[in-house]
């Protein structure tokens, strides 16, 4: 009953809070939410705050870019705490929104709120909930992506004249960030390398990630992957001030724009294109239930060179990478998901 009443008190204060992430584009038609007889109601609920250079700025360019297709605006809504995330749903379904994404680990509290709210489809990036036919939970195959990631770091440093050590800084030790670290540090193993990992501690503090980067790069190391949200800056500065030949490598849609000739590569989920056209296949009825799985094969995640200095990279190394990334497909690569199975995996490549 006391949540209940919570609910109820915070729904207005809540959707005072809303803003569309796009306005109605000029192509959609003259109602800009309509197509056919539908007026569709879409919201968008980020884990944390835009403009994070990170998944929730990807979520939100997915959102925009959907509108500028379609002319269907998205309603966004940013929450700092995670009991927001059932208050913010909860208001979406007693509006009747037709779809709900959601950008964060919220999968533990669905299914009450998927069973409340029947005629709302919700859409779980990251997500674990399977056997509701209004939820899809999007699984991006990480582990593939941090594999390449971390051979490329070390191909690319010999290459350079640099160590077979690479640096990889995250924000927070979170089960996400563990397991792109495994698969870095696995991925440099493969080629004979080593990745060294440290945590920001958070994804905001900016002069810790440059202390970390700076103690990385004046140790000899030539290339650092930073995988540290709105905190990643700091590993920009730091080698920005640094002697030509060393580079960063960046994470979410690329970041290349942050440190255009520092940043030389990036793990990428692409976020952005991806749940935009979630959000089309769901106006057009082809958006399936259950759990829905994107990697590799389908170009959903990878590595992506820098358009300013990709051109550094020599062939030898693209074709390695292509080669690396068709054993991950065809599953003779198998990437550790574990730090048990990261530990198994070195100690086989050590062997």
């Amino acid at each position: 009953m006391k949540r209940l009443l919570a609910l109820v008190l915070t729904m207005g204060i809540a959707f005072s809070l809303l803003a569309g992430c796009t306005q109605n584009a000029n192509n959609g038609d003259e109602n800009g939410g309509n197509t056919g007889n539908k007026e569709w109601k879409i919201g968008l609920i980020a884990a944390g705050t835009f403009g994070d250079n990170g998944l929730n700025d990807a979520l939100k360019k997915a959102a925009e870019t959907f509108t500028e297709n379609t002319g269907i605006p998205v309603t966004c809504v940013e929450v700092n705490e995670f009991n927001d995330h059932e208050i913010h749903a909860r208001n979406f379904g007693n509006e009747g929104y037709d779809m709900v994404i959601m950008g964060g680990t919220v999968s533990e509290i669905m299914s009450p709120i998927l069973e409340d709210y029947p005629d709302t489809h919700f859409v779980l990036n990251k997500g674990t909930v399977d056997g509701y036919d209004n939820c899809t939970s999007i699984q991006f195959e990480e582990p593939a992506a941090g594999f390449i990631g971390g051979a490329f770091a070390v191909m690319m440093s010999e290459y350079l004249g640099g160590p077979s050590e690479v640096g990889w800084i995250g924000g927070q030790r979170i089960a996400d960030l563990e397991l792109c670290r495994y698969c870095f540090e696995a991925g440099a193993a493969y080629v004979g390398g080593k990745a060294t990992a440290a945590y920001v501690g958070d994804f905001t503090d900016i002069a810790k990630a440059k202390e970390l980067a700076l103690q990385m790069y004046n140790g000899g190391m030539m290339i650092v992957q930073a995988f540290a949200g709105g905190a990643a800056n700091g590993v920009y500065q730091a080698v920005e001030g640094l002697e030509e030949g060393k580079y960063a490598m960046g994470a979410a849609t690329g970041q290349f724009e942050l440190s255009p000739d520092r940043i030389i590569a990036s793990h990428i989920i692409k976020t952005d294109e991806y749940f935009a056209t979630v959000c089309q296949q769901f106006t057009e009825g082809q958006l399936p239930s259950g759990i829905v799985k994107a990697g590799l094969a389908d170009g959903a995640t990878g590595i992506r060179l820098s358009p300013n200095i990709g051109d550094l990279v020599p062939q030898e190394i693209l074709d390695a990478m292509e080669e690396i990334e068709q054993k991950l497909i065809s599953g003779e690569i198998v990437p550790p998901t574990t730090e048990e199975e990261l530990a198994n995996y070195l100690a086989e490549i050590n062997a």
